[in-house]
């Protein structure tokens, strides 16, 4: 089992791999995952912020979701735009290994920064760090399997 509880079999690692967290039809799944999620929504009670999350490709050509988070719910999700990053509270990247470690729980949010993996681009790790939880529940709920 890993850190939050999964079991890591091969039918959940295919099935965490098939989801783009970085296109449109993933997206719009994921937000559907996240305001029907009990365990989002309450660690996520008291948190509002406006989050970019980056895929770091190796191409050179990197990818981003817009996600607002209110009180529990995902307000909006969407793909990210150039002019996001102004106005987004926490600007997170990582590669594609990372975000899929980060869904299937291999890794914390917070172990993935220890370890240089997941990188804070822009805001206050400070002001980020009483939504831990909230945020691997954020990632958690990608993998809550079909909308």
């Amino acid at each position: 089992m890993a850190g939050g509880g999964l079991l890591l079999t091969s039918d959940f690692l295919l099935f965490c791999m098939s989801i783009d967290l970085f296109s449109a039809s993933g997206i719009a799944a994921w937000q559907k995952r996240l305001n029907r999620s009990p365990a989002f929504a309450a660690a996520a009670g008291s948190w509002t912020g406006r989050l970019l999350l980056v895929e770091n490709n190796t191409s050179g050509v990197s990818r981003s979701t817009w996600v607002v988070v209110g009180h529990g719910r995902c307000v909006e999700a969407r793909i990210g735009l150039p002019s996001d990053e102004l106005s987004a509270d926490y600007v997170l990247a990582a590669s594609a290994d990372t975000w899929l470690d980060l869904i299937t729980a291999r890794h914390s949010p917070a172990t993935a920064a220890l370890l240089g993996r997941l990188t804070l681009l822009k805001g206050n790790v400070m002001s980020l760090i009483p939504h831990a939880k909230a945020a691997a529940e954020l990632l958690a709920a990608a993998a809550e399997g079909p909308p």
